[in-house]
């Protein structure tokens, strides 16, 4: 027997377009623990990705509930101080991504990505611009 999933596909259609109909569905407010903080990204996920077609209400919205993820995030999330090399690397390693991908990523020779990773070169502005 054959299953058939299906694919939930984000339209920004279906997100209300002013700010009273969008506070209907989830109040922006500040997020106290970790289920508050999983309503509110439930709730501005339907618009990322779409900012460019937002009604100004809806960027208002996504600031608003935005802004109390961050402070959340800011009170909840101890980020280690690290170079960026070592956040470089980590990131890199969370995707599987070889120096060679990184050099692709970056449109310059693949041996680059390789040098940048054990310090042999740096990345330059243009780098972190294009990416």
């Amino acid at each position: 027997m054959k299953t058939q999933t299906t694919t939930k596909v984000r339209a920004l259609d279906s997100v209300p377009k002013d700010y009273p109909s969008l506070c209907s569905g989830y109040p922006p407010r500040p997020i106290h623990d970790d289920h508050e903080y999983a309503e509110a990204q439930k709730a501005i996920f339907e618009l990322i990705g779409f900012e460019e077609q937002f009604t100004p209400d809806q960027s208002d919205y996504l600031e608003a509930v935005s802004t109390f993820i961050e402070q959340y995030d800011q009170q909840t999330i101890s980020w280690p101080r690290r170079n960026p090399k070592s956040i470089l690397k980590y990131l890199m390693a969370e995707h599987a991504m070889s120096g060679a991908d990184l050099a692709r990523y970056l449109g310059i020779n693949e041996s680059m990505g390789g040098k940048i990773l054990r310090g042999e070169r740096n990345l330059t502005v243009e780098h972190i611009r294009f990416s």
